[in-house]
């Protein structure tokens, strides 16, 4: 059994009935093995879900560290508009980061959305979190997260306590139905604010380990705080990272001369504590920002008494970490060798078209989130190229084309039809061919075929005002659509 496992039970003893998901790692096979259906992109799913919770559907949402951003506006908005039956947001981190565009701590949605988070620290503290979520989801009327990381998922467990979490089948209800938009913010602070931080002070949830001499203490949060156990020092494990259990961190402080604060990979909680000389960590450069490990804590507890001088940093390069380059056997290959001999800007997209960027194609030149390609490329100086994958189209990019139509911008779009999310798993993605022909002149292209028949194509497309779509298909080696 492993952090996987215990976040499944949980799922199943809270009764989720709706389980929604957006494929990425580090979520992709927890959202399998809880059989989540997938959706189109993130802002969906969770609308998904709040409108399952308001007609009283106990409902889960997995995304990727980047998917919250996607779904930043109804989650902020939720806040104060209440929602029925339990809504739990799973945001899967990766740090590192392996498969994602950048690294990003998911915890600081809590104050930007005025919601709880719970960061676990091991698998058995993970079911735990995930059953207090809902608790208080359903109690206070508000969404919960559940930050995990790769290294929690993966984390070998003990065997799960199960509790038995009872129905409640709560619907949305018209609550202050008199109250302004800023009498809402009002009423979520003064009520629904303070009885989240009261669930914080939970020492069932927190955990402090007293030890040492009192001269100095770790506070930790997530996956860190069981690398932080058994140093011989006192140690206080937080659950929830917002609201920040205050009142329980600072008798924890006062009770040490030195503090350090282990968490990952953003100094998230030290931030918020960085105004008292006695907190070190990654601010003061005691502990390195990104991923911990046991040996960085060890390293920092032996040198608290020191100030840090800055070194330089070593910056990972690609070849140092060894990412795969595009298949051997990609059937765009020759499309790909296309591109990079086009004199025009090209826009790449998250997904196989970044690794497309390095050599020995170098055919595309920025790259920036999921569904980005064909807004970006739109606003290019002169009429340059967006390549998307299918996925990526239906996911957000689908909007920027029908903007550039809107606008009458000069864009080709070329679309990397395999049918599947490729990069994540290969999960079906929608066909939207018939809706590309309806909105804009759109040539489709089997594969195989020649690099200089791709090469002419897209020089004759270059050369014509507007917008147009080229199509090209195609079956990816990495995945078997049909078995997906």
């Amino acid at each position: 059994m492993n952090g996987r496992d215990a976040a499944q039970i949980a799922v199943d003893d809270a009764g989720a009935k709706v389980r929604i998901y957006v494929p990425g790692y580090p979520i992709t096979d927890l959202a399998a093995a809880l059989k989540a259906q997938n959706s189109v992109n993130e802002k969906v799913a969770l609308e998904i879900a709040l409108g399952a919770s308001a007609t009283g559907l106990r409902s889960l949402v997995l995304v990727k560290q980047v998917g919250m951003n996607i779904l930043a506006d109804p989650l902020v908005i939720s806040a104060t508009q209440t929602i029925g039956s339990g809504l739990v947001i799973i945001a899967g981190d990766d740090l590192g980061p392996r498969l994602s565009q950048i690294e990003m701590d998911s915890r600081f949605y809590g104050p930007l959305s005025e919601l709880p988070v719970l960061d676990p620290r091991s698998p058995e503290h993970l079911y735990s979190c995930i059953l207090e979520a809902y608790t208080l989801s359903e109690k206070l009327r508000i969404p919960a997260i559940v930050r995990v990381t790769a290294r929690l998922l993966a984390a070998p467990s003990f065997a799960i306590s199960r509790r038995t979490f009872p129905e409640t089948g709560q619907e949305f209800e018209r609550t202050a139905p008199d109250l302004t938009m800023r009498g809402r913010h009002q009423r979520h602070h003064h009520l629904v604010l303070a009885l989240a931080e009261l669930a914080s002070q939970s020492t069932n949830l927190n955990r402090l380990q007293v030890c040492g001499d009192g001269e100095a203490g770790i506070i930790a949060s997530g996956f860190p705080a069981s690398l932080a156990e058994d140093l011989g020092v006192s140690l206080f494990s937080v659950a929830y990272a917002n609201p920040l259990p205050r009142k329980l961190l600072s008798r924890f402080i006062d009770a040490h001369r030195l503090i350090l604060v282990a968490e990952e990979p953003e100094p998230y909680i030290e931030s918020q504590l960085g105004m008292d000389a006695r907190v070190l960590g990654k601010l003061s450069g005691h502990l390195p920002r990104g991923l911990l490990e046991k040996a960085d804590i060890m390293r920092a507890l032996k040198t608290l008494d020191k100030e840090q001088k800055r070194v330089p940093e070593v910056y990972e390069t690609v070849a140092g970490r060894g990412y795969a380059g595009v298949c051997p056997e990609c059937p765009f290959i020759p499309l790909f060798r296309a591109l990079g001999k086009l004199d025009v800007p090209v826009a790449g997209d998250a997904g196989c078209a970044i690794r497309a960027a390095r050599e020995p194609y170098e055919s595309v030149d920025v790259v920036y989130g999921l569904g980005s390609s064909v807004g970006v490329a739109s606003g290019f100086r002169t009429k340059g190229v967006a390549v998307i994958g299918d996925y990526a189209l239906a996911h957000s990019g689908m909007q920027a084309l029908i903007n550039a139509v809107w606008q009458k911008r000069d864009v080709l779009v070329v679309i990397l039809k395999n049918d599947v999310a490729a990069m994540t798993g290969g999960q079906e993605a929608p066909d939207l061919t018939a809706l590309l022909e309806a909105l804009v002149p759109t040539t489709i292209l089997e594969c195989p075929c020649s690099e200089k028949e791709l090469e002419k194509l897209l020089k004759e497309e270059l050369a014509a005002s507007g917008v147009s779509a080229v199509v090209v298909s195609g079956k990816c080696v990495r995945n078997d659509a049909g078995t997906k």
